[in-house]
């Protein structure tokens, strides 16, 4: 349990320092930063340290039913896309439905759709399949495992708010809570599906809303 809070310790202390000191392109971030701090410690840990497999992150290595999981993760997505209009309409006061800067900062569709592709890898493996899945290895009930996890993967969301997003009040719970639910929903598809993929997926759809809408 020790090396559980020691690891998310780190991760968060390193995290908040680069957010507070640097001002990059945010493909710098997700791409590279992000991994470096995120998953390299876990990668340390679990394969160096430990002599682990990346099985027990998450990473089948007979994962089922991928059609199922994309299916799956679309409407989730599509839930998560009407949570994201809500959140816009709480911060601007109207629904807007031209989300092209976001797009057009992340030079097209497709550098858009890969970088939010490689956050959701980053933080699901540290959020869902560190975690988490330690937190039930080390005895707590699986309902406890999830909300723990969840919690403090909101607390890594923290330094956004203070130096990219900006939000208050009403768009700033609404934000929070969407994080907590995004974290405590993925920790039950992973124990349902026995694999990380569908829980990036979801990530990944989270994520485009997030970016397009706030």
């Amino acid at each position: 349990m020790r090396r559980i809070v020691t690891v998310w310790t780190i991760v968060f202390f390193f995290w908040a320092v680069y957010r507070s000191l640097f001002v990059t392109y945010e493909w710098i971030d997700e791409l590279l930063i992000k991994p470096l701090i995120f998953v390299g410690p876990i990668l340390y840990i679990t394969l160096w340290k430990e002599k682990k497999s990346l099985s027990t992150l998450g990473f089948s290595t007979q994962p089922r039913n991928l059609f199922f999981d994309a299916y799956i993760g679309i409407i989730l997505g599509i839930l998560f896309a009407f949570e994201g209009l809500w959140a816009n309409y709480f911060k601007y006061g109207d629904f807007s439905f031209t989300p092209i800067p976001a797009v057009a900062v992340a030079a097209g569709m497709g550098p858009f759709i890969i970088t939010n592709l490689a956050t959701s890898i980053s933080e699901e493996i540290l959020g869902r399949g560190f975690l988490f899945q330690r937190f039930l290895h080390e005895g707590l009930s699986q309902h406890m495992a999830a909300i723990v996890s969840s919690f403090l993967f909101l607390l890594l969301h923290v330094p956004i708010l203070v130096t990219r997003l900006h939000l208050e009040g009403v768009p700033m719970i609404v934000y929070l809570g969407s994080v907590f639910f995004l974290g405590f929903t993925n920790c039950y598809l992973l124990s349902l599906r026995k694999s990380i993929i569908l829980p990036i997926l979801v990530h990944l759809f989270w994520n485009m809303t997030i970016a397009l809408y706030l």
